[in-house]
């Protein structure tokens, strides 16, 4: 199943209370403007190479933030709260490779073998000529600071903006996603473009722009790194509890699944860009549910399974027609 559409689907439905473990993740604690140009004035941020990224903020300290939402690079209000974040991810020659990136601190390690759940937002600042496709967000045990370089980083984001994929929107936020399987440790993140130029995808869209604004840069805002796993055991434990059938199937599909004791959930069908087309409450005991399928167009979509408020099944449901 492709990853990133089970991670869309989890986004959409972890539970509100699903614990986020990016501290600050809008950039709304901010703190006071220190000598230092690689500490962010926002708490638990950092710049991670000799190139400085930029925090804007609805109530600027003009010392050391940008005005928002008309700063010096665009027109941009923070998705979340007052303030967020801005960075290059292309310089124009002759400053080859030259990349900015933040870092951040998690509230806690993450547990080898867990799933997480990653997203942040991004948004093209328009006041530079181009746009690219490379922004990624990389997970380490140590931070991957380097105040030796302004260049590229040479680390593998584990979560990225697809190749190819150049990011245009200047008005809304784009929100870059994937899910990644711990190894045990990581502790920090750091995000901006990890590709060379070589590797990297330009486009020209600002001609207006002047010759020191060739380059391309992003607002980011929102990060999140959620434990999305359900315990193996759980997860066999729940796959020989569960039926779909027939799949695929034409007109009608029925759900089965067996809750023991005091255990409550629910079944929510999903198309496949992510849309809840149904949503139905299970209760302890056999719960038996018709899934109708005659208005549904052909397709895959999934039934995602939740008991006692945990992630604990997906799988696809294949219509034909």
């Amino acid at each position: 199943m492709n990853k990133v559409l089970i991670s869309l689907f989890l986004f959409l439905s972890l539970k509100a209370n699903a614990q986020n473990l990016v501290l600050n993740p809008s950039f709304e604690d901010t703190i006071a403007c220190l000598p230092s140009t690689y500490v962010m004035p926002c708490r638990f941020w950092y710049t991670a190479s000799n190139n400085t990224p930029d925090y804007f903020s609805e109530q600027p300290d003009f010392n050391c933030m940008i005005p928002a939402p008309q700063g010096t690079v665009g027109y941009q209000y923070a998705r979340t709260g007052i303030a967020y974040v801005g960075l290059f991810t292309f310089f124009n020659p002759p400053f080859n490779n030259q990349r900015e990136y933040i870092g951040g601190i998690l509230s806690d390690t993450l547990k080898q073998g867990h799933e997480y759940c990653v997203s942040f937002y991004v948004s093209v600042a328009e006041e530079f000529k181009y746009v690219v496709d490379g922004i990624g967000l990389y997970l380490s045990v140590d931070s991957a600071v380097d105040y030796t370089i302004n260049t590229n980083l040479s680390f593998i984001p584990q979560i990225s903006n697809p190749s190819g994929n150049i990011i245009y929107d200047t008005l809304n936020w784009v929100q870059i996603l994937g899910t990644y399987i711990a190894n045990g440790g990581e502790k920090y993140l750091t995000i901006g473009n990890f590709k060379d130029d070589a590797n990297t995808m330009i486009d020209s869209v600002n001609f207006n722009a002047p010759l020191s604004a060739y380059s391309a840069y992003l607002f980011i805002d929102d990060v999140s790194v959620i434990d999305c796993t359900v315990g193996i055991n759980e997860i066999e434990s729940y796959k020989n509890k569960i039926s779909l059938l027939p799949n695929p199937a034409k007109d009608e599909s029925v759900y089965s699944i067996f809750l023991n004791r005091n255990e409550t959930g629910s079944m929510i069908v999903y198309s496949k860009l992510g849309v809840k087309l149904l949503n139905k409450q299970l209760v302890e005991g056999n719960n038996t549910i018709s899934i109708p399928l005659s208005e549904l167009g052909a397709g895959v979509y999934f039934i995602q399974t939740y008991v006692n408020g945990k992630n604990t099944d997906i799988r696809k449901l294949v219509v034909i027609k």
